[in-house]
């Protein structure tokens, strides 16, 4: 399974990040994108790559694979060093490999103003275009906003995905129509969240990829097993963590009426595709 979207270098994981990896190898995870908040952790993201290299060549196999992201959340849009946009070409030139990542525009926080938010996001845009990189975008409470700016960029992008996917029918085919790539997360396990599963149920499978946003987005999925496993490896049960995959897998199997092993595949596949890996 490829995990299309995380956070392994967040603090929460300090506690447990070894457990978590061997936890997401026993489950099947075989591939994570992690994605950058801040200048303040693009170190650690980048460490983690560096322990975890991403497959690059079809030759060097891993039994866990890493592929960095470095990007401002629109979050922290408001609280970056002077110099961040030179720092993030400086570590994007420095790993080639590399997607910009967690950007986009935010409709849950008052602050950073959306006109702050804005303007980070154009600057990454602009230098995700000019050196050829896929983006992973936000749009939480935003998606129209969100594809409004980034619609005059996507035709020179190589790929985008639209991460923990919560848009209307409209926003979805706007992705698609973008040659955007929709991103589920554990949202799509719980009954109530009528409109992400509704979309899960019919993008088209070649624009499909699955997440976990760990450590986020725990997974609201009925059966423990996994959950009593993770606690008894020493993860802390309110933390998610890339072992919980299969239950979106699941779920979206359940959702498209196809068997989960289709998913796997399929979101796999989509991935290591947006993501320029073979």
């Amino acid at each position: 399974m490829y995990d299309a979207h995380l956070h392994l270098q967040d603090e929460r994981f300090v506690v447990c990040r070894e457990a978590a990896i061997a936890a997401a190898v026993a489950a099947g995870v075989t591939d994570a994108c992690c994605c950058g908040s801040s200048h303040d952790d693009w170190g650690a993201v980048e460490k983690l790559a560096a322990a975890y290299p991403a497959l690059v060549e079809l030759h060097h196999p891993t039994q866990f694979s890493i592929l960095p992201a470095f990007g401002v959340h629109p979050w922290y849009a408001g609280e970056q060093p002077a110099h961040w946009l030179t720092a993030l070409e400086e570590m994007l030139v420095r790993h080639p490999e590399a997607a910009v990542g967690e950007i986009g525009v935010d409709g849950l926080r008052d602050q950073p103003s959306r006109e702050v938010q804005r303007q980070v996001l154009v600057a990454q845009l602009t230098l995700a275009v000019r050196l050829k990189r896929p983006v992973v975008v936000h749009g939480a409470r935003a998606w129209g906003e969100l594809l409004a700016i980034l619609k005059p960029f996507a035709p020179q992008l190589p790929g985008f995905v639209a991460h923990a996917f919560g848009g209307s029918d409209d926003i979805l085919r706007e992705v698609v129509a973008m040659g955007g790539y929709a991103s589920f997360a554990g949202m799509v396990c719980n009954p109530s969240a009528k409109r992400v599963r509704a979309a899960a149920a019919v993008v088209p499978a070649e624009r499909l990829l699955i997440e976990t946003d760990a450590p986020d987005m725990v997974p609201r999925a009925q059966g423990s097993g996994l959950r009593v496993q993770a606690v008894e490896r020493g993860i802390p049960e309110d933390i998610n963590h890339p072992a919980n995959l299969i239950y979106v897998a699941r779920a979206m199997a359940e959702l498209r009426g196809v068997a989960v092993e289709e998913i796997v595949a399929i979101t796999a596949a989509n991935a290591r595709r947006v993501y320029r890996l073979p």
